[in-house]
């Protein structure tokens, strides 16, 4: 028969209550320490608060929310552009970065390969989405800037005035040329491209500003000159120079993106994707193999059961995952600064895919930076629009999931 060892047996008691003593000590000073840095945390936050409220509270009116940047009406300005710019900007990086970054987890973690040479693929791409999470976001602004902005001057480099790249559709070109009617212009169908000026010399076909087809007549110096204001309206000077002038449509699109609110979504959806691929691969993996191979046992494919076993499962992990991503991409500053640049005088949101936006990031660095103490406040009353929207746009996301979960259970 064993018996225990001397060490077990004969345990000095005294030195047993020391240890346990110290152990509870110990954990208490522990819990306290955890606690402090909590309130430390809490406090910082509160004083921040407090701090952006008192500055910015006295700038909290109708104006802050329906108007513009102003440089001559500054207790005026608004940021309403800035707040439709982030919402597209945002809606961008969400259409392109949530399904992606779900996807390639699913890849990840659902159909893993079993050569070697994949295998290795395999682990090569994983250790670099890690290694992606923590690349400041700067470098994405510059990524972003070199892939979307000028797409390596495959479509040739962007010149100021002119229309570099390729325009896929969306866009009439005409020539805006002057009648004799003081103020008033037409529009001629542009059929060269290339062209960006012409002379008129001819009777030709025109537009009216509101779009109404004309027949265009010239007048030449020497000879009498049209009274009649419907008739001068329809007549230009010979020799008359027409410049070209764009209308776009909402659906415009060229390459490249040039400075748009396209390429800043896009840049934007680069940095949180590794945060949301990261995310969703940690909720896959809490999925208990149990139900995969259960799913299995029953004739499902691999497909059938990621569709309606393993993303159902780790769906709220997903969201929460994505909320967390979507929060960091409305603040981020930095690469939108690199790929749209910092100018805020804008009157409203973009007018087709192509134009560039104001972020309320961009609007509240360009205020604070600003030497007049009305813009100082004007950024602290910002701040606050932007953690509001922040905050309803996630309880938004959190109520969907709730939904979502009380749907699955």
């Amino acid at each position: 028969m064993s018996t225990l060892p001397g060490a077990i047996v004969n345990q000095d008691e005294q030195y047993l209550a020391d240890n346990a003593r110290r152990r509870k000590q110990f954990s208490i000073w522990f819990y306290f320490l955890c606690v402090a840095i909590a309130l430390i945390s809490v406090v910082i936050l509160v004083v921040l608060m407090i701090s952006i409220w008192s500055q910015g509270q006295s700038r909290l009116t109708t104006d802050l929310l329906t108007r513009s940047h102003s440089e001559l009406e500054i207790e005026r300005s608004g940021m309403w552009p800035a707040i439709m710019g982030s919402l597209f900007v945002c809606g961008t990086c969400a259409l392109v970065a949530l399904p992606l970054g779900v996807g390639t987890a699913v890849f990840l973690e659902e159909f893993k390969p079993t050569h070697k040479v994949l295998r290795w693929i395999h682990g090569f791409v994983q250790l670099n989405i890690a290694n992606l999470a923590g690349v400041p976001s700067i470098v994405y602004g510059l990524l972003g800037l070199t892939v979307f902005v000028y797409m390596f001057n495959v479509f040739g480099q962007i010149r100021v005035n002119e229309s570099a790249g390729l325009e896929i559709m969306g866009y009439k070109h005409f020539y805006q040329v002057l009648t004799l009617e003081p103020g008033h212009v037409v529009f001629a169908p542009q059929t060269d491209p290339t062209v960006r000026q012409t002379t008129f010399d001819e009777p030709f076909q025109a537009v009216d500003p509101d779009g109404n087809p004309i027949e265009i007549s010239i007048w030449t110096p020497g000879t009498p000159k049209p009274t009649d204001p419907e008739i001068r309206r329809r007549t230009v000077r010979s020799g008359a120079i027409g410049g070209t002038i764009t209308e776009r449509n909402w659906y415009y699109f060229r390459l490249p993106f040039d400075k748009s609110f396209l390429s800043g979504g896009l840049t934007l959806a680069l940095v949180i994707l590794p945060i949301i691929i990261i995310a969703a691969q940690e909720s896959l993996r809490g999925v208990p193999s149990s139900l995969r191979e259960a799913s299995m046992g029953l004739g499902a494919t691999t497909w059938q059961t990621v569709r309606d076993v393993s993303l159902p499962a780790a769906l709220p992990g997903i969201m929460t995952g994505s909320i967390l991503a979507m929060g960091r991409a409305i603040g981020e500053a930095a690469p939108i600064l690199v790929v749209m640049g910092a100018a805020v005088a804008k009157s409203s949101g973009p007018q087709h895919l192509m134009d560039d936006a104001v972020t309320m990031p961009v609007l509240i660095f360009n205020w604070a930076g600003r030497q007049q103490d009305e813009f100082k406040e004007l950024s602290a009353a910002a701040i606050i629009v932007l953690l509001v929207v922040l905050l309803l746009l996630n309880s938004t996301a959190i109520y969907i999931r709730q939904k979502v979960q009380k749907a699955q259970s």
